[in-house]
This record gives C-alpha cells, sequence and structure tokens, in this order.
C-alpha cells in the first residue's frame, strides 16, 4: 500500500515534527523527508525556498527574492529591456508579493462590490473587472511581460520542489541503508 500523502505534506509534517529519530528500518520517517528535500535544494534552490515560503517560513522570502531578482535581470537582457539591477529586485519583490496574495483589495477578492448593510454582491469590480486578482499588468505597466514572465518561472519552479524531493529521497534511503548495513556487519 502506498501512502496516500503527497512528499509535500509530508515535509510540511516533517518541518514541525519533534521526532527527527534516524530509524534505518524506515523509508518515509520525517529526517528522511527533512534529507531529502535538503538534497533537492542543491539542485533546485528555488523550488524548495517557494516550498518553504508557502509552508509558512517567511525567511525563505529573502532567499527567493535574490534567486529571482538575479532571474530576472537575466532574463530582461534576453527581451533586450532595460532594467538595472535594483529595479529587478524590487520587481522580484514585488512579484513575490503578488503571488502571495493576488487579492483585488478594491473588492477584496470578490470580484464585485459588497452592497452596504448586505452580504449580496453589487457592481462589477472596476479595479479587477470582476476577477477578484490584482492585475500584473496594470500593478507594473512597461514591465508587465517580465513580471508574466517572473511569475509562471515561479509557479514552475514550484511545481517541480516535490517531485525532485522524492527523486533524492531514493539516494538518500540507499545511502542511510547501505550506512546501517555497514554498522551491523
Amino acid at each position: 500500500m502506498t501512502d496516500p500523502l503527497t512528499i509535500e505534506d509530508r515535509y510540511s509534517a516533517a518541518i514541525r515534527s519533534s521526532n527527527l529519530k534516524i530509524d534505518p528500518r524506515t523509508k518515509r520517517s520525517d529526517s528522511d523527508v527533512l534529507g531529502a528535500m535538503g538534497l533537492a535544494a542543491r539542485h533546485f534552490p528555488l523550488a524548495v525556498a517557494l516550498q518553504r515560503l508557502f509552508l509558512g517560513d517567511n525567511t525563505a522570502a529573502k532567499e527567493i527574492v535574490e534567486i529571482l531578482a538575479d532571474d530576472v535581470w537575466k532574463k530582461a537582457r534576453g527581451m533586450r529591456i532595460k532594467l538595472n539591477r535594483v529595479q529587478a529586485y524590487d520587481l522580484a519583490r514585488a512579484c513575490v508579493a503578488w503571488h502571495r496574495n493576488p487579492t483585488c483589495e478594491a473588492c477584496h477578492g470578490h470580484g464585485a462590490s459588497v452592497i452596504p448593510g448586505t452580504k449580496t454582491l453589487g457592481v462589477v469590480c472596476t479595479s479587477c473587472r470582476g476577477v477578484g486578482r490584482t492585475s500584473l499588468a496594470k500593478l507594473f505597466k512597461d514591465l508587465a511581460p517580465l513580471a508574466d514572465w517572473l511569475v509562471a518561472h515561479m509557479e514552475k519552479h514550484q511545481a517541480m520542489a516535490g517531485p525532485e524531493a522524492m527523486k533524492q529521497m531514493v539516494g538518500y534511503l540507499e545511502l542511510k541503508l547501505d550506512c546501517a548495513a555497514a554498522e551491523q556487519g
């Protein structure tokens, strides 16, 4: 029987675990999952940092912004868009903030205004045009193509963390089993 929990679910539980005991008989203990994510971070630092951020580790935001600022600066060069390092950092920081909370402030994500004194939605929000999310193009105007690319880049990398951790877990478990066999032998 396979474990119905995804690696992301296991990682979320493992980072809050009080039992990080290493047991060679287990294959998916909390320490195994943390080790696998650590190994995955060597190959995909942005993916794992995004995973940490969305699991509540706000300290990962600075690391993410630094990685993204470098990536978007390089992308701007390729797209022939004038962007200096400070602007790249500011754009990365703003895109991370938008990615964490894209909700339209005018309608609070409803897509329409609430009729005063009721819980009924009224007129479609003019700010987001009924979508409930702040438009990247409206926020970044001239840099909208870079902002769109940056958000897509984050989403792509966020999807990579779990599968990479699973690949790393196989190698990590083989190493752990080899060490256990050497201790017994």
